[in-house]
């Protein structure tokens, strides 16, 4: 079980690790592959290189050693001095041995056949190790491979010549092989970055209808009137967009269908209300004439936050830049008018894009309510480059802590609020969430720890702010 919780915690690091957007992450993924495959090209191509110069250098070897051969067994015993300075000088150390030190060993590999078809005949040879001095030498087809063997390492043979004497035969350190030339690692660097820029084409080119469809399905929460989604690309695409248009237009469909019956209800519970207002005032009794006129009122109340509750959630008004401060101003000389006492703090830094009268409405609704339970209104600002934050502070008994995510919730009342004296039919919190949605952004309430209510309407910018694509 830990080990499983362990493994969890450790998948949940390494995806935070990963960019947020799929073009990124699939890229990412292409270019991981791209740099593993071109390493491992490199790396073979390192080791095939390190070979041929090693098997190159084995045949030098060779060659050089059948005509130090060749050149000893030519001169007399009191000319092989001269020889072995010769060939001393040419790289390879030459010098007498006897019997009785003699190495042990008998090389592996192909240096005895290679000698003998160079010499003409074999010639016995001995080496400190199994591996020939340091390498060893094999591959048969005429050709020598030197594997295993540190750069540097020398390599030491004792031959015999055919007249019984030995000799011993020590070429000179071999070098690293040579780096790859520029030409090589320009043209690896050019291939990648070719190949690179191809497959983000191509990723980018497979991604782009997602990101439509995105658009679109952003676009549809704010505007139902927006063209529909192009049907292209790949078979699953065209098929995701057909869906969405079918979707698309079946709510499109029932939004109208609504709106009309909207308009229906309107008229005809008005006129009902407006007969039975004519008809009260021809009571004599003036208690029960009040008492009707009360419900009534009551009744038109509801019925009027009601249509503007549904009104509301329908409005396409265009989005424009806002000037928010502007805006609280507006509202707070409003509220002074009416001797309501309503204080702001902060600015925004800049205008807002969204809908105006849809965002007054939602400011008014929030002030309201803080006066309504607090008898006073904060409003602060708190701007900044994703985010605008709009906290209507209060002083009253704030909101039982079980009812704060049910507040929101069309036609839901507290038990605290339902006072005859606080009005409201449950309605003013829901319309300020829907509006804060159409702009992309969210209404969060909290008690203040002090006592009162704290509502914050968070609206995105517009370099975050979904509806702006609108």
């Amino acid at each position: 079980m830990r080990l499983k919780y362990l493994c969890s915690a450790f998948g949940r690091r390494v995806s935070r690790l990963f960019p947020a957007s799929l073009f990124a992450r699939t890229a990412l993924i292409l270019l991981a592959g791209l740099v593993a495959a071109q390493a491992i090209s490199f790396w073979l191509h390192w080791g095939e290189r390190a070979v041929v110069v090693s098997q190159a250098r084995g045949l030098h070897l060779a060659d050089r050693m059948a005509d130090a051969v060749r050149l000893l067994e030519a001169d007399k015993s009191q000319r092989r001095v001269i020889a072995t300075a010769r060939l001393r000088a040419d790289g390879i150390q030459v010098a007498p041995v006897d019997s009785d030190e003699v190495f042990n060993f008998v090389p592996r590999g192909q240096i005895q056949a290679m000698l003998a078809m160079r010499l003409g005949s074999t010639r016995d040879i001995r080496s400190p190790d199994m591996m020939g001095g340091g390498g060893n030498w094999r591959n048969g087809m005429g050709r020598m491979q030197r594997e295993a063997a540190l750069p540097g390492a020398p390599r030491t043979f004792d031959i015999r010549l055919d007249d019984g004497q030995w000799v011993r035969f020590t070429a000179s350190h071999e070098a690293p092989a040579p780096a790859l030339p520029h030409d090589f690692l320009t043209h690896l660097l050019v291939s990648l970055i070719a190949v690179t820029a191809v497959a983000m084409l191509a990723v980018r080119q497979v991604i782009r209808p997602l990101q439509q469809l995105a658009g679109a399905a952003d676009a549809l929460g704010h505007d139902l009137g927006a063209p529909p989604l192009p049907e292209e690309g790949s078979s699953e695409m065209r098929r995701a967009a057909q869906a969405f248009n079918r979707m698309r237009e079946r709510i499109k469909r029932l939004v109208d269908e609504r709106s009309r019956a909207l308009a229906a209800v309107s008229h005809d519970l008005r006129t009902p209300l407006t007969r039975l207002r004519l008809r009260a005032e021809l009571i004599d009794n003036e208690a029960l004439r009040d008492q009707m006129a009360a419900d009534l009122e009551t009744m038109s109340a509801m019925l009027e936050a009601t249509l503007d509750y549904l009104r509301g959630l329908q409005e396409n008004e265009t989005q424009r830049p806002i000037d928010i401060n502007a805006l609280l101003n507006s509202l707070v000389e409003d509220a002074a008018v009416l001797g309501k006492n309503v204080s702001t703090e902060g600015a925004a830094m800049q205008p807002y894009r969204g809908r105006l009268t849809a965002l007054r409405r939602a400011l008014q609704n929030l002030i309201d309510n803080a006066i309504k339970y607090g008898r006073s209104a904060h409003v602060r600002i708190e701007d900044g480059p994703q985010m605008l934050r709009l906290v209507v502070e209060d002083d009253g008994p704030g909101i039982p802590p079980e009812d704060l995510a049910r507040v929101t919730e069309p036609y839901y009342r507290p038990d605290a609020s339902r006072r005859a004296e606080t009005g409201g039919v449950g309605l003013g919190l829901s319309i300020v969430k829907d509006i804060a949605l159409m702009h992309g952004g969210e209404l969060l309430l909290a008690n203040r720890p002090l006592g009162g209510l704290a509502a914050t309407l968070v609206l995105p910018r517009e370099t975050g702010n979904v509806a702006s694509a609108c």
